[in-house]
C-alpha cells in the first residue's frame, strides 16, 4: 500500500502535485517513495540483521527515556511510541497510540505554527526546543517542549519523523513562580518609600529606584550612569566613601554578609536643598564583580524635629535657669518633676532633694494640704479646676517650716493620656512689706493733712488737694504721688492744676515753696 493510499490520512489533508499527502492543509513537500506500509511493526521494515539489531537497540533507548518519544509517518500517523508518550498523552498503554494522528494532540491555537515547523523539518532536517500546548485525550492541556527531526532514506528524502516531547509543566510552574516573585519584588522596589541604590566601586550609579523622584526630585534615568558624589554633601563624602571602601574590603569575608550600621549623610535635592538620609548597605557580587547596595530613607523631617526639640529644650533650660519666679512641674500624683534654681532659693531645697517628692508634703503648709489634694482630685475627675490659669495668693512653706506669702499660677498640660501641671510661684514677701510700708506712710500723710485741713490761709484746698500738695512740696513727681496715693498719674496732674489755680501760682516749685513758707504743709 502506498503512502497516499495508506491508513492514517488526516481529514482535510491535501495531496501535493507529486502525489504525497503532507498531513497539514496547504503544505507541499517533495515526492516520497511509497514502498513501505507503516502499519506494519518496525521489525517488518526491510533490512538485514544489523538493522534489526539497531532497531532493538533503539527500542531499548526509547523505553528507558524519561521523555516522550514518538515516531510518525510524514503525514503524522504514529507508528512507534514509548510508554512515557502514552502517559503524557493521557493513554494507558503505548500500543493504544499506534495508528493515531499526532495532529490530534496539537492544541488548535498551535496548529498553524506546527505546520510551519513541519516545513522547517523538511527543509532544515530538525527543530529544537519548540514549545507547544499538548492536548491530552481527556481534553486537558500540558505545556511541552518538542525537538524533532526527519528520518531519511538513502536518497536523502524524509521517510518518517521522530519527536522527543518533554513535559515542562514543573518548569513553567517554577518560571511562573519566579516571574510572580520578580514581579512582586519589582513592585516592592518601585513602590517602596526607601531609596534603593546600586553603585559601582567607582561610585557610578548602576541602578536607582523610582522613589528617588519623591525624595530628591530626580527621575532614575537622570541619576543612573552619573557619579553618586555629585549629590553627596562635600562634608559627608569622606564618611560615605569610607563606608563603601570598608564594604569592598570585606566583600570576601564573613562580615560581608552582615549589613553595615546606619549612616546619616546629606544628599542634594534637585532644587538645591540638602536632605538628610539614613542608610545601610552591603556588598553584592555578580559575575565576580562587586557592587554596593545602599538602602536609605529621608529623615530630614525627623532630624529637623529633633533639632527643634533640642533648641526648645535649650530655651526651656535657659528660661528655667534665669527665671525670677519659681517654676515647679508636678505629675498627676503631685510628684515634683521640675524644680528650677529660683524654686531652690525660694523654698530652701536643692532640686535633687525636691524632684520625686510630693509637692503637698514638701512646700504646701499643713493647713492647705487638704485643699490642694481636693483640687487635684476634682480636676482629674471632672477636668475642671477653679484656680487653674488664674493668679491666686496663698502661703508657701520653706524647708525650715516657716510660711511666707506667694502668688501662684497653675497651668495643666495634657501629655497624651496623662496630665502634668506647671506652677509659677512668686514670693510676695517683699511686695507685702512694701505695701505695708506704703500704707503706713499714707496713713501718716493723711494724719498730717487732717491737722492742716480748714486752717486759715489754706486757699480752700480739699483734703485730697492738701495731700497732693504735701507730696509736691517734698519734690515727688506725679508717678510717685500716684503710687503713694493709689491713684492714676493723670488724676494727680488734675489735682496739681487745681492747686496752682487756687493758689495763683505759676509752677509746681512755686506752690511747694509757698506751702512750706506759709505752713500749709508741715
Amino acid at each position: 500500500m502506498s503512502v497516499v493510499e495508506g491508513a492514517g490520512r488526516r481529514p482535510g489533508a491535501e495531496t501535493t502535485r507529486a502525489g504525497l499527502q503532507t498531513g497539514a492543509p496547504g503544505m507541499d513537500r517533495p515526492a516520497q517513495p511509497s514502498a513501505i506500509d507503516y502499519r506494519e511493526p518496525p521489525s517488518a521494515l526491510p533490512g538485514d540483521s544489523p538493522f534489526e539489531w539497531a532497531a532493538a537497540l533503539y527500542r531499548s533507548i526509547v523505553d528507558i527515556s524519561p521523555d516522550a518519544i514518538t515516531v510518525t509517518t510524514i503525514e503524522g500517523k504514529i507508528i512507534l511510541c514509548n510508554q512515557q508518550a502514552a502517559t503524557l498523552y493521557g493513554v494507558q498503554r503505548a500500543d493504544e497510540m499506534i495508528g493515531r494522528s499526532a495532529w490530534d494532540f496539537v492544541a488548535a491555537e498551535d496548529l498553524d505554527r506546527a505546520s510551519r515547523d513541519l516545513l522547517r523539518i523538511f527543509s532544515e532536517g530538525t527543530i529544537r526546543n519548540v514549545e507547544y500546548s499538548l492536548l491530552r485525550s481527556d481534553g486537558g492541556r500540558v505545556p511541552v517542549e518538542l525537538s524533532a527531526s526527519a528520518i531519511t532514506a538513502g536518497d536523502g528524502n524524509p521517510r518518517a519523523l521522530i519527536g522527543v516531547v518533554r513535559d515542562v509543566s514543573e518548569r513553567r510552574t517554577a518560571e511562573e513562580a519566579l516571574r510572580r516573585s520578580e514581579e512582586h519584588f519589582r513592585h516592592l522596589i518601585e513602590n517602596a518609600p526607601d531609596l534603593i541604590t546600586v553603585i559601582e566601586p567607582s561610585g557610578e550609579l548602576r541602578y536607582q529606584s523610582p522613589s528617588v523622584r519623591r525624595t530628591l526630585g530626580y527621575t532614575p534615568d537622570e541619576l543612573v550612569g552619573t557619579n553618586i558624589w555629585r549629590i553627596i554633601h562635600p562634608d559627608d563624602r569622606r564618611t560615605v566613601g569610607d563606608a563603601i571602601a570598608r564594604g569592598l574590603l570585606e566583600a570576601q569575608s564573613a562580615e560581608s554578609t552582615m549589613p553595615h550600621k546606619l549612616l546619616v549623610f546629606r544628599a542634594q535635592h534637585k532644587d538645591g536643598r540638602w536632605r538628610y538620609l539614613e542608610g545601610s548597605g552591603k556588598v553584592i557580587t555578580e559575575e565576580g564583580r562587586a557592587y554596593g547596595l545602599i538602602n536609605s530613607r529621608d529623615i530630614t523631617d525627623s532630624v529637623e524635629a529633633e533639632r527643634a526639640l533640642e533648641a526648645s529644650e535649650r530655651r526651656k533650660a535657659a528660661i528655667l535657669e534665669t527665671a525670677l519666679d519659681a517654676i515647679i512641674t508636678i505629675d498627676s500624683e503631685s510628684k515634683i518633676l521640675e524644680f528650677n534654681p529660683a524654686a531652690e532659693v525660694m523654698f530652701g531645697r536643692r532640686p535633687e532633694e525636691a524632684i520625686g517628692q510630693r509637692l503637698d508634703e514638701l512646700i504646701v503648709p499643713p493647713s492647705l494640704r487638704g485643699k490642694h489634694q481636693r483640687g487635684m482630685h476634682r480636676y482629674l475627675t471632672t477636668g475642671k479646676g477653679p484656680v487653674l490659669g488664674k493668679r491666686i495668693e496663698l502661703a508657701g512653706m520653706r524647708a525650715d517650716g516657716s510660711e511666707f506669702p506667694v502668688e501662684l499660677a497653675i497651668v495643666p498640660i495634657e501629655m497624651g493620656e496623662t496630665t502634668i501641671f506647671t506652677g509659677h510661684v512668686r514670693d510676695l514677701t517683699e511686695r507685702k512689706r512694701a505695701e505695708e510700708e506704703l500704707q503706713q506712710a499714707r496713713e501718716e500723710l493723711e494724719s498730717r493733712v487732717e491737722q492742716r485741713l480748714g486752717v486759715a490761709g489754706a486757699y480752700g484746698l480739699t483734703f485730697r488737694e492738701l495731700t497732693v500738695l504735701h507730696l509736691v512740696s517734698s519734690g515727688r513727681a506725679d508717678k510717685e504721688i500716684a503710687a503713694t496715693l493709689g491713684i492714676r498719674p493723670k488724676t494727680v496732674n488734675k489735682h496739681v492744676q487745681r492747686i496752682l489755680h487756687k493758689m495763683g501760682a505759676s509752677s509746681r516749685t512755686e506752690v511747694g515753696v509757698r506751702a512750706i513758707r506759709e505752713r500749709i504743709v508741715g
